[in-house]
């Protein structure tokens, strides 16, 4: 998360499977903003980007790091 004073940015992965122990059949990185208005913080925009050949997943980013 990177936060400057009441906005926010927060780069999460993620993926899904058809069943709870199966292989992901798609991963990527959601980008969420959000801001803090004194009592809690609220989404501005979420987009996110699915992980491809010529678009992989940053190791920073996978679990485990």
């Amino acid at each position: 998360m990177q936060r400057f004073g009441s906005i926010a940015q927060v780069m999460s992965t993620y993926e899904a499977a058809t069943t709870p122990d199966g292989e992901p059949f798609v991963r990527g990185i959601n980008s969420i903003q959000l801001t803090w208005d004194g009592e809690r913080w609220w989404i501005v925009s979420w987009i996110y980007d699915e992980e491809r050949p010529d678009n992989p997943i940053p190791a920073e980013f996978l679990p485990g790091r």
